[in-house]
């Protein structure tokens, strides 16, 4: 089994950023309005050996709260280690919340400062990426007493 690595998911962001780019400006933001949606964006444009049809979204706040979004490899029964992770936080208004913030509550086309603040949070994302293993974190042997 072969994994991404942080150097590939960098070399995609500087390969292809200017498609998310140009898909930000064109497209009306309503079709992005969700920390989900732009997962999916990250999945199909930086990481082509993934499912953004099988994200899986955990999330346990109500107007505000923390997701994480558990993202497969592209395969019939990923193994652990074939999943990503990575998470955000969110509020219930524009002053605590990342993307109301951006999208103004506004649908339609983004101006140029939405679509570079797009493309901030989008990176921040991506940034946050992790494989959902951790070959560091081991729990040393416990005795029972």
């Amino acid at each position: 089994m072969i994994k991404i690595t942080k150097e590939e998911i960098i070399n995609n962001w500087y390969l292809y950023k200017h498609e998310l780019k140009k898909y930000f400006k064109t497209t009306r933001q309503e079709k992005y309005d969700s920390y989900e949606e732009l997962v999916k964006l990250i999945v199909k444009y930086f990481l082509p050996d993934y499912d953004s049809k099988k994200i899986t979204v955990i999330d346990d706040g109500d107007y505000q709260g923390t997701q994480i979004f558990i993202i497969p490899k592209n395969t019939y029964q990923p193994c652990v280690d074939e999943y990503l992770y990575t998470n955000t936080y969110y509020g219930s208004c524009s002053g605590c919340d990342t993307l109301l913030g951006i999208s103004e509550y506004e649908d339609g086309l983004p101006n140029e400062e939405q679509v570079k603040d797009y493309m901030t949070l989008c990176l921040h994302l991506i940034q946050k990426l992790k494989p959902l293993t951790d070959d560091e974190f081991k729990i040393k042997k416990l005795e029972e007493k």
